[in-house]
């Protein structure tokens, strides 16, 4: 009987010896499908963003981009950086639409001008300054010579116009189809007028249009809903062919979806960070594929802590038992 005890005695502190002493095995483990698969959506979302992103830059107007640079020559930005520096500050970006659309206004006008629509030897430049006080544009001769001067006003606004005509009266002004339309029937202003051709709500929309692409293509956080949604197939799945009980089923689904919003979370703070999307991905991928072994290295440490616990509880029970025998 002694023997048999102090052969089991043996055999406990092998186990317990043996699970003490190699902590490494918490760091030794597989990646899991879970894992792989839960990394795979993480890294699909982040590419359909950049892609979706991309496309978005892609479609913005090379014309609004020019206008953009020359209205804010000192913005060392690209348009798509400027507008998502303005998101959030509704009239911040109104005055920026305002400053893009006017310019662009100038830049159509003079291609216009350009193209058969001044006398022979007649050319028209823009001002040199964005905001040039007084003109925008200069007509000038064959020679060189100055032959005139105009204003351009891509406004509605008929007081803004009676402003311009006022502060100077020998510059005619430039306004758009609409606002000519409207101001021909008064004389005192028709005679200070030239009609652009132009419809302020195509300029406006135009303007607005890239404003909303450069929106679209921005770094932004979004809640991966997609890898929530796939979690929460495959643990329904799981629970309905009885492979885990419902309390398992909701506990991996909130462990997975917070993984993935945490991996999420990384690669758009990357991204912001060194202002580029593509960088985030594998951030993002591989904080999702580390989170889930740290995971299971906290399971496998409770289950290793209750063994180690019931095989204490051994050893102190044949330890009685042998004394007992003694």
């Amino acid at each position: 009987m002694r023997a048999d005890l102090r052969a089991r005695w043996r055999e406990e502190s092998i186990k317990l010896g043996g699970q003490l002493k190699k902590p490494l095995d918490l760091l030794r483990r597989r990646i899991s499908p879970e894992d792989f698969a839960d990394t795979a959506v993480i890294g699909g979302i982040s590419v359909a963003d950049l892609v979706a992103g991309k496309v978005s830059e892609w479609q913005i107007p090379n014309n609004v981009e020019t206008a953009f640079h020359a209205q804010y020559p000192g913005v060392s930005r690209s348009f798509v950086d400027e507008v998502n520096q303005l998101s959030g500050h509704p009239e911040q970006i109104q005055g920026f639409i305002n400053g893009v659309k006017g310019k662009l206004f100038e830049i159509d006008y003079v291609s216009w001008l350009n193209h058969g629509h001044l006398p022979d030897g007649l050319t028209a430049e823009l001002a040199q300054r964005a905001n040039n006080p007084g003109w925008d544009i200069v007509i000038h001769d064959a020679h060189g010579n100055i032959d005139a001067f105009l204003q351009m006003k891509a406004t509605s606004s008929v007081a803004y116009v009676h402003e311009a005509i006022m502060a100077h009266p020998n510059i005619d002004v430039v306004v758009p189809h609409d606002l000519y339309d409207q101001l021909s029937r008064h004389p005192e202003f028709i005679g200070h007028l030239i009609d652009s051709n132009q419809h302020l709500s195509d300029l406006t929309a135009h303007v607005s249009d890239g404003v909303q692409q450069a929106e679209a293509a921005g770094i932004h956080f979004h809640i991966p809903v997609l890898a929530f949604v796939f979690v929460a197939g495959q643990n329904c799945m799981r629970y309905r062919k009885g492979e885990m009980s419902l309390a398992s089923a909701l506990q991996n689904f909130g462990e997975r979806s917070l993984l993935a919003v945490v991996a999420s979370g990384v690669g758009w703070g990357v991204s912001l960070l060194v202002n580029k999307t593509i960088i985030g991905i594998p951030f993002a991928m591989t904080t999702r594929m580390f989170g889930g072994q740290l995971l299971h290295n906290r399971d496998r440490r409770k289950i290793l802590d209750m063994r180690i616990e019931i095989v204490r509880s051994s050893r102190k029970t044949l330890q009685l038992q042998i004394a007992k025998s003694s």
